[in-house]
């Protein structure tokens, strides 16, 4: 067995924890890179600058005077071929037989390369990488080309999947996986408190606004209640400043960012979690949020919107509430009706465990990973 070259990471130290489950679980010995092309990484070494399929030859160059490398290497180093040659350079001293490219662009940037050097390429999508416009427009022509090669393109919600479609992806080629919690998640034993919990960055995508708004109105009826907001981003002063405005600062707490090791702890002192994500008009949406999973393996009803994937795993009635996009006013009902009702809360969030352990359980997650990077090498094998 070779090794995976796990391409599109944000960093090889702090990653998103849905690339770090990939890196925790799969099988194999693993390289990791990140960084943009064509200024890919690894070991916080630029990748171009390293690597050759003639190592005499980077050896040789950078024994030349830096005003000498400068002028006639540093052109040549950004030339197609040379960014080609370190990174076939790069695959063949790790041995890499396999790549899985997180996110749609990192995918078509690798495949002229991975083509050439007749590595099998798997592509997992993750959200805005199929659905916001401007990214998906101008990669739409690398698109088509990726889909061609890829041995497989991961999905995380049916919704996504019908996108990737109309994109150019061979529905054979698709499938379907949607993220799944770390066990702690499984282990948390709310307290079912009047308290509503939303965890998200602060972006147009997850409108945190809306869901304040939203509590504004059901704090009316619940004077009691308290919401609790973890994350960060550039919409979180404008959240603060509408509390301020709104009278409703001392019932609301913004906690910041949350090490993901130790999110599932603010699932215990709340009785449902709120998210209303919305389609913004530049053209974007979810994939199916990570948190929405996590809140129902913690066992509390989720009210959240109609929106991308989180119809895959919230069951209306059942394991939580769902509004239109924009509807602040259903949304606030069904935060009353919950905030009111601790038995309410307690049965509505075990049938949510229920699902998520069934449907969206981590071990699913990697082993469809996992499959397609099998699948991807036997088909190079049969090639060859």
């Amino acid at each position: 067995m070779g090794t995976i070259c796990i391409l599109g990471v944000d960093d090889n130290r702090v990653l998103k924890d849905f690339v770090r489950t990939h890196v925790d679980f799969l099988d194999g010995p693993q390289v990791l890179v990140s960084h943009w092309y064509p200024d890919y990484r690894h070991e916080g070494r630029t990748i171009r600058y390293f690597y050759s399929r003639s190592p005499l030859l980077t050896r040789t160059k950078k024994l030349l005077p830096q005003a000498v490398y400068s002028r006639l290497i540093t052109k040549h180093e950004l030339s197609d071929e040379a960014i080609h040659d370190a990174i076939a350079g790069f695959m063949k001293h790790h041995n890499v037989d396999v790549i899985l490219a997180e996110f749609g662009p990192t995918g078509a940037d690798i495949t002229p390369h991975a083509k050439r050097l007749a590595i099998p390429l798997v592509v997992h999508f993750h959200g805005h990488d199929a659905h916001r416009k401007s990214e998906v427009d101008a990669y739409a022509e690398r698109y088509r080309s990726m889909f061609d090669y890829a041995s497989s393109v991961l999905s995380v919600s049916n919704f996504m999947t019908e996108t990737l479609v109309t994109l150019g992806a061979n529905p054979s080629r698709i499938r379907y996986n949607p993220y799944g919690p770390r066990d702690s998640f499984f282990d948390v034993d709310a307290d079912y408190s009047p308290t509503v919990l939303s965890v998200g960055r602060f972006t147009d995508i997850k409108a945190n606004y809306l869901t304040l708004a939203a509590f504004r109105i059901a704090l009316e009826r619940v004077p009691t209640a308290k919401l609790v907001m973890v994350g960060e981003g550039e919409l979180l002063e404008t959240c603060k400043t509408l509390a301020l405005v709104w009278g409703i600062g001392s019932s609301v707490t913004f906690a910041g960012a949350v090490p993901h090791s130790r999110v599932s702890d603010c699932y215990r002192n709340a009785c449902c979690f709120a998210q209303h994500s919305v389609s913004p008009s530049y053209g974007d949406a979810e994939g199916t949020p990570v948190a929405i999973i996590e809140a129902g393996a913690a066992g509390l009803p989720v009210v959240a919107t109609r929106h991308a994937g989180i119809p895959d795993v919230v069951v209306d009635g059942v394991t939580g509430y769902l509004v239109e996009e924009g509807d602040v006013n259903g949304m606030a009902a069904h935060m009353v009706s919950l905030l009111e009702d601790p038995a309410l809360c307690r049965s509505m969030g075990a049938a949510a465990r229920d699902r998520i352990r069934e449907s969206f359980s981590l071990a699913r997650h990697i082993r469809t990973v996992q499959e397609a990077i099998d699948s991807a090498r036997g088909e190079r094998s049969h090639v060859t």
